[in-house]
Formats: structure tokens, C-alpha cells, sequence
């Protein structure tokens, strides 16, 4: 029986993915600090969120849909032990726990940040604070959870279609009025920082490459291209409805108040999906 012979990272792979996700992790704490400034620390930020969150009907304000539902702690704890848990019977137990470091850090984070990130009143209408959502927190930490827990082989289909969840879960936060757009912002950039923060470590402290085996060209590839377009798609057509539906003054008019509201819904899941996509980039080699 021939031994195999155990396996190191060499040190400038180390290094470069070191560097990569030091770059990913400060680039998600100036997004997280500049959203909240600019949409929660100035009045022209609170005047455009508030009037989107007056333009949801009466009879759906602070309802919930079946995405909302299904997140709840019970759910958080089942994502944290089914991602262990895979991990675990792919014999990889560093992956089982950047999991679950991710999830939990990721969820602790936003839940402390709730308490110590106020919202002035700045406009004369104080909605609670809730910056940044936990709901979009726990939704796309699992997604991103599953780059490290399963296999080359089911990883882009799970993950194309957890990003799906996590974008109707974030558009449904702000369709019944949970959430503003910058609570999702504010999800996307801390679950996007924790995934950096377990990579960083993974790289300097695992040296068993078969714990990160790599997603074929064509398969990344293709995902790639798929949350591309939808990101894409969602975006645009955002775009193209806050164009028409804000005023000079920033706010927003009784009759544009629905389409401007359907502009935020998919703005909340194109960000989403542009988070979930650069994270999928940035992990080509997990």
C-alpha cells in the first residue's frame, strides 16, 4: 500500500489569499460605516427610506411572508448544525467550523450593531431602529456558508439557489416594511466581513489543501454568469424606477410611492445578489 504524502499550502498561495480577503474584510467595514452614515446619520438619507416605508399598503405593513417565516433562532440553529453537519461527513471538520463561526459571528454581529448604531430623528418621523437586518444576515451568511461546507460538485447549485432565497428574503423585508434598503446594505457588508475574517484564518492556520477542493471552470463559470444576469437584471430595473420616482427635493410623490417602493424591493434583492456574486469571484480557489 503506497503512503500519500501529506500536503502543504505553499506560502505565496497563503499569502494571496491572505490578501485578498484582508481587502474583501475592509472593504465590507467602510461599506458598513458609509451606509450607515449616509442613509442613517443625515436627513436627505432618512427622507428617501421613510418615504418608501410610507408607500407600503396599510393592510401588508409589518405582515410576513413564507422567506420571512422561515427564518426564526430555531431555524438559525438548524443552518448552523446542517452546515456543520455536511461538513463533517465530507471529513472536513476546519470547514465545519468556518461555518459555523460564520453564521453565528455574522448573526452576534448585527444583533450588537442594532443596539449601539442609533437612528436620529432627523425628519420628524422616527421608525424604529434596525440597522442592519438580522433577517438578510442570517439568509446570505448561510449562502455563504455553503462555499465552504459542500462539495465542488453540489456547491454552485446550492448556491445559486440560497441566493435566491436570500434575495426574496431581503426584498421581502422591505416589501412589508421590516426593513429599509440600508438595513440590507448594512446584512450584505457584515456577512461579507465574517466570511472574510474565517478565511483570513483558514489561510494562515489550515495546511490541508484537500479542505478547500476546487469548483470546476465550467461550473464556476456558469454560476457566475447566472447571478450576473440577475443582479443585473434586478438592478436595471430598479434603477430605471427611482429615476422616475424621485423628486428633485428626494422624496417621494403619492402616486410614484408604489413603483418607487417596487424599485427598493428589487434594489434590496439586487444587493443581495452583487454580494453573493462577489463572494462566489473572490472564493474561486475555496
Amino acid at each position: 500500500m503506497t503512503a500519500h504524502p501529506t500536503l502543504s499550502t505553499p506560502p505565496a498561495v497563503r499569502r494571496r489569499a491572505t490578501g485578498r480577503w484582508v481587502v474583501a474584510s475592509s472593504a465590507s467595514l467602510v461599506v458598513l460605516a458609509g451606509v450607515y452614515t449616509i442613509a442613517v446619520l443625515t436627513e436627505p438619507g432618512q427622507s428617501i427610506e421613510d418615504s418608501i416605508l410610507r408607500s407600503v399598503d396599510g393592510t401588508t405593513l409589518l405582515q410576513s411572508g413564507v422567506a420571512l417565516d422561515a427564518i426564526s433562532p430555531p431555524a438559525v440553529l438548524l443552518v448552523v448544525a446542517l452546515t456543520m453537519v455536511v461538513a463533517f461527513l465530507r471529513r472536513r471538520p476546519g470547514s465545519a467550523v468556518q461555518a459555523g463561526v460564520l453564521i453565528v459571528g455574522a448573526t452576534v454581529t448585527t444583533q450588537v450593531l442594532k443596539q449601539l448604531a442609533p437612528r436620529p430623528e432627523l425628519t420628524g418621523e422616527l421608525y424604529g431602529n434596525s440597522f442592519p437586518s438580522g433577517h438578510v444576515t442570517v439568509a446570505v451568511a448561510a449562502v455563504l456558508a455553503i462555499m465552504t461546507t459542500f462539495g465542488r460538485h453540489a456547491r454552485p447549485l446550492f448556491y445559486m439557489v440560497g441566493a435566491a432565497f436570500a434575495a426574496v428574503v431581503a426584498e421581502q423585508t422591505v416589501a412589508f416594511g421590516w426593513h429599509r434598503c440600508s438595513d440590507v446594505v448594512g446584512a450584505c457588508a457584515v456577512a461579507l466581513l465574517w466570511l472574510g475574517l474565517v478565511r483570513i484564518g483558514a489561510a494562515r492556520l489550515s495546511r490541508d489543501p484537500r479542505g478547500r477542493d476546487d469548483v470546476g471552470p465550467r461550473s464556476h463559470g456558469a454560476t457566475s454568469v447566472v447571478l450576473g444576469l440577475a443582479l443585473v437584471v434586478c438592478l436595471t430595473l430598479s434603477g430605471a424606477i427611482w429615476s422616475i420616482g424621485i423628486g428633485s427635493d428626494m422624496s417621494l410623490t403619492t402616486s410614484t410611492g408604489q413603483g418607487v417602493l417596487m424599485g427598493a424591493r428589487l434594489a434590496a434583492a439586487g444587493v443581495v445578489l452583487v454580494t453573493c456574486w462577489i463572494a462566489w469571484k473572490l472564493d474561486r480557489k475555496a
